[in-house]
């Protein structure tokens, strides 16, 4: 990845001290963040016996993919590059309710981790009672439960982590059962998921904690964000759904406030946010999550990025982050891959533990408490 840091050693010194780091994150968010690789083989392989047990689906008119946070981004890769090669509508739904047309001919995916997402358990009811066909993919749960009573098919993935840890056993299926509907094209598939394996490995160890910050560009970034309020931009595709991610981990395992968008969107409305920044952005960096294709497949999009660059240049720290890898799943999987180990990085110079959700923690609490059922 290439970005424009100042990375200042004092700061930086927490991110090379091993010990420190086992310190600091004691339920080792980096441990997971390191064996993503591995979690995607493993992935591969569960989705490739599910569909040779259960089957190809029956050809849908539409897709819903219904899950919140951690357990709805690995809907929204797959929306994004249905987008680029499917021909089959497919959107991502984040609700207690499924939208109006969906149906019979409506193929739905409910994704939840832990199998307790209250929404999500609630939309699966819904579409159980409007009769739509239904896989599962989850670690067991309510919703594993709620499959097996109804003779759904549910594709069981490994649990005992944080879903924002899992997106390898959440995407991977997903894109498994959608792949076996809808005709993705070859850049888009399974089979492109597993040739991007090696190109994970390579970034696994140049991002490793033992490469110190001068040599490790995660470490680098992580410091050049420390103590500011990231914005992280897209463009319209698979990059903007990445700035979605990145914010989520910089807010989950960061705790700190970031924000997201996409070109050309912004273009229509944000970019006038940035008229009076100088009075509020003392502490805000803008990350510019971009493809070397984008060039030649956009060329208006990255038109509109360098002259965003030049509004922006005297208000906020501008970096950055290049995808790197020869096909396409490389360069997503990479910036996914590298936005984790940045936001772990970050918690760490922060002093706050990655793995922590207690605000989470709290909220379902206050639910399960009002509705008495425990969801």
């Amino acid at each position: 990845m290439i970005h424009h840091v100042n990375p200042h050693a004092n700061v930086a010194q927490v991110l090379d001290n091993l010990d420190a780091i086992r310190v600091l994150d004691p339920h080792g968010m980096l441990d997971l963040t390191e064996r993503f690789p591995d979690q995607c083989r493993d992935a591969l392989q569960i989705s490739r016996d599910f569909l040779a047990a259960q089957g190809a689906p029956a050809r849908p008119s539409s897709i819903i993919i219904t899950g919140l946070g951690g357990s709805a981004i690995g809907g929204d890769l797959v929306r994004a590059l249905v987008e680029i090669g499917g021909d089959v509508p497919v959107i991502v739904n984040r609700d207690y309710r499924l939208p109006g047309f969906a149906g019979p001919n409506t193929l739905v995916i409910a994704s939840s981790y832990s199998g307790n997402t209250e929404e999500t358990v609630s939309a699966y009811e819904h579409a159980r009672d409007l009769g739509c066909p239904r896989i599962c993919i989850t670690s067991g749960g309510e919703l594993a439960r709620h499959a097996a009573r109804d003779g759904v098919p549910c594709c069981i993935v490994p649990g005992g982590r944080p879903p924002r840890a899992s997106t390898g056993y959440l995407f991977i299926p997903t894109l498994a059962v959608v792949a076996a509907s809808v005709d993705l094209g070859a850049q888009c598939g399974l089979n492109a998921v597993d040739a991007s394996l090696g190109h994970l490995d390579e970034l696994a160890a140049e991002w490793r904690r033992e490469n110190p910050v001068s040599d490790n560009p995660a470490k680098e970034l992580a410091v050049a964000l420390h103590g500011r309020i990231p914005i992280f931009y897209g463009a319209q595709g698979w990059t903007s759904v990445l700035a979605l991610r990145w914010k989520g981990q910089f807010n989950e395992n960061a705790k700190v406030h970031a924000f997201a968008n996409a070109l050309p969107e912004q273009n229509h409305n944000e970019i006038l946010g940035w008229t009076r920044a100088s009075q509020q952005s003392s502490i805000w960096s803008v990350v510019y999550l971009r493809d070397p294709q984008e060039t030649e497949d956009q060329p208006r999009i990255a038109r509109r990025i360098a002259v965003l660059q030049a509004v922006i240049a005297s208000s906020a720290e501008q970096h950055e982050v290049w995808a790197t890898g020869d096909s396409l799943m490389e360069r997503l999987l990479g910036t996914l891959y590298y936005g984790d180990f940045v936001s772990v990085y970050a918690a760490l110079l922060a002093g706050v533990d990655p793995t922590d959700i207690a605000g989470i923690d709290l909220l379902k609490g206050e639910m399960a408490n009002l509705n008495g059922n425990g969801r």
